[in-house]
């Protein structure tokens, strides 16, 4: 009997335990959760908070453009052609950028890693000024950044440049390193001027379009002036001597693979087919094409260019992240060396606010 009892107490017990320790993961379970939502609470908030600080700063930068231009044309019409001590100069733009890199996010950082890349640079002046350029197979283009976020705050004056915010910049291959503004392509400079290699397509005397390729330009880009590349630019050419980089540019970071998924696949059959990448890639015949630049783009991990840390591997590979690709958002994951585009879908950019041509989505 009393083996009995003992038996009892022991199960009572056991059993007692047992609801404890079920209450006490429920609660930790609970208490995880609670965590889990405050933390997605607080990255929300976070996002909305720099979405509208750069919403805020593009606006910002628009209104003292037009300030600018404004001050420049009461200057004319008041014959002010005072001197100009610090050299400064006005430029006029000679074309616009059109290419399917809507936004910073998605542009390759240099043309080159994407070759299959295309745009052209629709011209506002007469076509006669590029007639003989299509016997040359590369151009320079110089530029404006005309997307950055981020207002220049540097002031010249007879002792030299003031207040330069940013005089380091960690590069994307750097792997975390920092080095100095100069030694990088960074489009974040004392002036928004950027130079960059194309090669050229063809000219379209009709369209007024210089048709490009391997290109590295958001839509919209304001051009100043396109110079042919010729044997001269070449380094090396008069003393043999080859082009030097430092080791983290010249490092090989291009993820392995990249592919769509058989949805993924349809849906861009079907985007390309209704003109979403339209003019740049016809209905009729840019489907591969397309397909080849995304995947070239995403090889070059556009992440990088929106983290910190510039390395790979610390997020989860469940984690979807997105560009716009003219006026369609590709939706893809990363998993070790290798991407999965998992959706493709309409960006219906018709709902965007524009800044500078650059469209500013959500709310």
């Amino acid at each position: 009997m009393k083996q009995s009892n003992s038996s009892s107490t022991a199960l009572a017990v056991s059993a007692s335990a047992a609801v404890a320790a079920t209450a006490a993961l429920l609660y930790t379970r609970r208490q995880f959760k609670k965590q889990e939502a405050i933390i997605s609470k607080l990255e929300e908030t976070r996002q909305a908070e720099r979405k509208g600080r750069i919403r805020a700063e593009m606006k910002l930068r628009t209104h003292l453009k037009s300030q600018e231009i404004n001050k420049a044309a009461d200057a004319a019409d008041q014959g002010d052609i005072s001197t100009n001590e610090h050299n400064d100069l006005q430029l006029q733009c000679i074309g616009k950028i059109v290419s399917p890199y809507t936004k910073r996010m998605g542009t390759p950082r240099q043309g080159a890693l994407v070759p299959t890349g295309k745009g052209y640079i629709q011209l506002e002046i007469p076509i006669e000024c590029v007639e003989g350029l299509e016997l040359y197979s590369h151009a320079w283009v110089l530029f404006s950044f005309h997307a950055n976020t981020d207002m220049p705050t540097a002031k010249a004056d007879a002792r030299g440049f003031k207040n330069l915010s940013k005089t380091k910049i960690r590069p994307p291959r750097g792997n975390g390193i920092k080095v100095g503004m100069l030694a990088t392509r960074s489009p974040h400079r004392p002036n928004n001027i950027g130079l960059s290699l194309v090669k050229i397509v063809s000219v379209d005397k009709k369209g007024k379009r210089l048709h490009i390729a391997a290109l590295d330009l958001v839509n919209g880009t304001p051009v100043y002036d396109v110079k042919p590349v010729v044997p001269w630019d070449e380094p090396g050419h008069f003393d043999g001597e080859k082009l030097k980089v430092p080791t983290w540019v010249s490092q090989d970071d291009e993820l392995k693979s990249v592919a769509f998924s058989p949805s993924a696949r349809e849906q861009m059959v079907k985007l390309v087919k209704d003109g979403k990448l339209a003019p740049v890639y016809s209905k009729k015949t840019g489907l591969d094409d397309a397909i080849k630049t995304i995947q070239e783009v995403l090889a070059q991990d556009p992440r990088a260019s929106n983290t910190n840390t510039n390395k790979r591997g610390s997020e989860s590979a469940n984690k979807v992240y997105s560009i716009l690709f003219a006026s369609i958002e590709v939706q893809f994951r990363v998993d070790g060396d290798g991407v999965v585009v998992s959706e493709v879908m309409d960006a219906d950019l018709s709902k965007a606010e524009i800044v500078d041509g650059i469209p500013v989505l959500g709310s």
